[in-house]
This record gives C-alpha cells, structure tokens and sequence, in this order.
C-alpha cells in the first residue's frame, strides 16, 4: 500500500507536464473500488478528456461522458467519445435513471456543489451508486495550480500570485475553483436520508481513513476525498 501511494506521488509530481499517466492510473483505482459496473448504465461527470470514461468502458459499463467545458474533451487523452456538453446543476437525464455515477474532482469547480449532489442523488436509481471526489481547499493542492497561494484566501491569494507569476492561475478562484471544506461536505452527503455512505477515504492513502474523523486535521491533510454512496431509496 505504501509502494502504491508512493507511485501515485510520482505520477502527481509529473501531472501538469504529463498529465496522462497520473489520470489513467487513478481511474483503475476507483473502478476497482467501485461495484461491479459491468453493463451498467455510468454517468461520468466532468469526463474531462474521458480518462474515467474509458476505464469504465474496458470493464463493460455503458458511459455517458459530461462535461460543462468542451475544450475540456480535448485536453490530453481525449477526446472520450459520445461525449456531452451539460452542466451538473441542471443534468438532461430523468430521474432515477442511470446506475451509477463517478465524478472525480469536479465539485469545487462549481458554485454550488450542494446543487450537484442534489442531481446526482436525482438521477441515479435506488440500489445505483455515486463515486465522488474533491480537492479539500486547505490541503496542500487545494488551490490547484495557484497552490500555496491560496493560503491566503481566494483573493489575496490571486493577487499575490498574479503579481509573483505575472498571469492568471488555470484555475481562478471564485470563478472556476471555489473552497470546499471536508466537513460541511460530508456532513450533508451523511445527511441525505435516501443516500448511505459506503466508504469515505483520503483517495491517495485510502487506509488511513481515521483522518476524516479529526476536524482540522482532515482539512489539511486529506489532500483529496472520495466517497462512494448508494441511494437506497
């Protein structure tokens, strides 16, 4: 387990020069996190180029790739095929519909991702599943390619780094990246009575679970959560 965290530390290392590696290996691991998907029906949402989409795709799931951004499908590795340009506050699918949803560091790019729960929860059918997972703001990554500016807040940071890089970050707080904390968030994912939380880990360490139950401490040193869920009614 170690060895395993520690190569995905490698990967991350070399993420914004070669993105590919990274992303493809982190879509094996949540497929074989996930129950068996093989013909189910699977949302992606914000598939970005499809690295999700594709692993789903080789372990028999049906996939439909979403994203709100559709410069997004040509980043590298993409594009995912079949893809669709929709926002995830306001999903074009019927309610209780799909089998299962995976949407992997989407929820802090949205200005309401409480509004995003609600339509994943809306969408996917009693007995289905949601795999989500976020960029805590106050882990080390938490400003994304501003980080570690974004210690300063979302503004003071932006300034600080625009005046020390000379450009915007990719990633503007308050207008693509906004704080999510892992508290709130869990709190009202355990508050959905038609939703039961399976399993909620730091994604890069998942064994070390406990550090989601100590209140600042989780916020710092997360990095990254993910949740899997299933809707029981």
């Amino acid at each position: 387990m170690v060895r395993e965290s520690l190569r995905t530390l490698q990967l991350f290392l070399r993420e914004q020069r070669d993105p590919e590696p990274f992303h493809s290996r982190l879509a094996e691991h949540v497929v074989a996190a996930l129950p068996d998907v093989h013909g189910s029906l699977v949302v992606d949402l914000g598939c970005g180029p499809g690295y999700y989409t594709r692993a789903l795709r080789a372990h028999g799931a049906t996939v439909q790739p979403v994203d709100l951004d559709p410069a997004e499908f040509l980043l590298p590795g993409g594009p995912p095929g079949g893809e669709l340009v929709a926002n995830g506050m306001a999903l074009p699918f019927r309610a209780a519909s799909v089998n299962g949803i995976v949407c992997s560091n989407m929820i802090e790019h949205t200005p309401d991702p409480l509004r995003v729960l609600d339509e994943m929860e809306r969408v996917v059918r009693p007995g289905g599943w949601i795999w989500l997972s976020w960029t805590n703001w106050y882990s080390p990554w938490g400003g994304h390619d501003m980080s570690p500016f974004h210690y300063l807040g979302p503004r003071l940071g932006l300034e600080t780094y625009r005046r020390v890089k000379h450009r915007d970050p990719k990633n503007v707080p308050l207008h693509s990246l906004f704080p999510l904390n892992v508290g709130p968030t869990l709190r009202d994912i355990r508050d959905r009575p038609r939703l039961d939380v399976v399993r909620a880990v730091p994604r890069y360490y998942p064994s070390q679970r406990w550090i989601l139950a100590v209140p600042g401490l989780r916020e710092v040193v997360t990095w990254n959560v993910a949740v899997l869920m299933q809707r029981v009614t």
